[in-house]
């Protein structure tokens, strides 16, 4: 028996040490276009990590070492991403009393009020497709953009440090309100671990600095402050915020409806509207920055495509029947599609209780990702949260599997490998069809 624990000890250490190895390449040494040691990396840290999870860990030793493996990145360059250079461009934009909505960056660069050294080398990193467009950011990530810029100036590590800390921040507060949610719900509370300490939220949130962090924060905020206390007005303005971090809680918003009953659900509709009006209307009082920003969000229905599922194969359908690709045909579709979606899990089911509303949000924001166009890594981050609180563990094998798609980094013509696709989908689709059809409980406790 000694002799087991100790081999189990040794183990544990070894994969440990693995991980901070793994998690400094990840940071340091690892760029995205070598894509093969990225992804054996990425498996490595993602299978050392819930064995590390499943050895009894106390919340203490969950929370040490989420915040040492986030440390790690704590002074480098996203290698991964080239986001960051257009969120440090917004706060130069913001510092300089401009809009980041009202001008594209192409067309900023050559005015000679910002035009430096320093905006020339942001305008060169954020990437061809990025300068010719307009913001897609909403208010918080601006106003988060604004401070890092008001603090690191024209020092790109100065404004990455600082972005990074309030992530950090972030995680730390989704560790601590998820915590309160899962004893609200008493599910066991280490299971904020498949979040806390999933290597798809420390690389792609901590380490290439992306936002559903921020966003996870104020909506399980909002849910709590809506399931524990049932306080209306603080819950919209904790979702108000979420949402100005990333519109995605507008889609699964709706199912609180059935919970709140109408007459409650419409009260908190409107708190919403207001405190998104709030936060929103400063940065389009202009009526062009509006405008520009809805063109920008239209673009991922009607031109980006990347790591797609459902899309790829009605696309080959249409390339057979039409010869072309039908992207901007599904477009005016799809919108269409997705209400109807969110109509079905919000109107059409119980969702009585704070579970049920949970396992609504978690299916319908699955079935929009299903049919997206474009389906980035970090877009998942959502579904992995929400996952904490019901049965299901599809979203858990698709943080491991998803890092797959960045295999189309790794080829010099950027092309997606369908097959690396396929298999992603493939398990990913199977697990969840299998949690469908049982009623069993899948997570085990810790």
């Amino acid at each position: 028996m000694n002799n087991k624990k100790n081999i189990l000890k040794v183990l544990n250490a070894t994969l440990l040490i693995g991980c901070f190895f793994g998690y400094y390449f990840m940071g340091y040494e690892i760029d995205r276009n070598q894509s093969l040691i990225l992804i054996l990396i990425y498996i490595f840290l993602f299978l050392s990590s819930f064995f590390i999870i499943h050895k009894s860990l106390r919340l203490k030793k969950i929370l040490e070492l989420g915040i040492l493996f986030r440390l790690i990145f704590f002074v480098s360059t996203p290698l991964l991403s080239d986001d960051f250079f257009r969120f440090i461009w917004d706060g130069m934009l913001l510092s300089n009393g401009m809009s980041p909505y009202e001008f594209t960056p192409n067309i900023l660069i050559q005015s000679p009020i910002i035009i430096s050294e320093f905006s020339q080398k942001l305008h060169e990193g954020m990437g061809s497709l990025s300068a010719k467009h307009y913001s897609n950011y909403p208010p918080v990530n601006q106003f988060g953009f604004f401070l890092a810029n008001t603090i690191g100036g024209n020092s790109i590590l100065v404004n990455i440090i600082c972005i990074r800390i309030l992530l950090i921040l972030a995680d730390l507060g989704v560790f601590w309100i998820g915590i309160k949610l899962l004893d609200f719900l008493k599910l066991d509370k280490k299971r904020i671990a498949y979040y806390f300490l999933n290597p798809l939220i420390i690389i792609e949130l901590t380490g290439n600095l992306h936002w559903e962090g921020v966003m996870v924060f104020f909506f399980f905020m909002g849910l709590y402050l809506i399931f524990s206390h049932h306080k209306l007005m603080l819950g919209a303005v904790s979702m108000a915020v979420s949402i100005a971090t990333k519109l995605i809680p507008l889609l699964i918003l709706p199912v609180l409806w059935n919970y709140l009953k109408p007459k409650k659900s419409i009260l908190f509709g409107l708190y919403s509207l207001v405190f998104l009006g709030v936060v929103f209307i400063p940065f389009f009082f202009v009526e062009n920055n509006i405008t520009n920003y809805l063109k920008t969000l239209k673009l991922w229905f009607n031109r980006f495509e990347f790591n797609g599922s459902l899309y790829y194969i009605i696309r080959e359908i249409g390339y057979e029947i039409k010869g072309y690709n039908i992207i901007r045909q599904l477009a005016k579709i799809t919108p269409y599609v997705v209400l109807a979606i969110v109509a079905v899990f919000s109107f059409f089911r119980s969702n009585k209780t704070a579970v049920s509303v949970i396992n609504g949000m978690l299916l319908t924001l699955s079935c929009y990702f299903f049919i997206s166009t474009t389906v980035h890594p970090w877009y998942i981050v959502t579904l992995v949260s929400l996952s904490l609180f019901t049965n299901y563990t599809y979203p858990l094998f698709w943080s491991c599997l998803i890092v797959l798609s960045y295999a189309a980094y790794g080829n010099p013509n950027f092309e997606e490998n369908f097959y690396l696709i396929g298999l992603q989908y493939g398990i990913v689709y199977g697990v969840f069809l299998y949690e469908l059809r049982t009623t069993k409980k899948i997570i085990s406790s810790f």
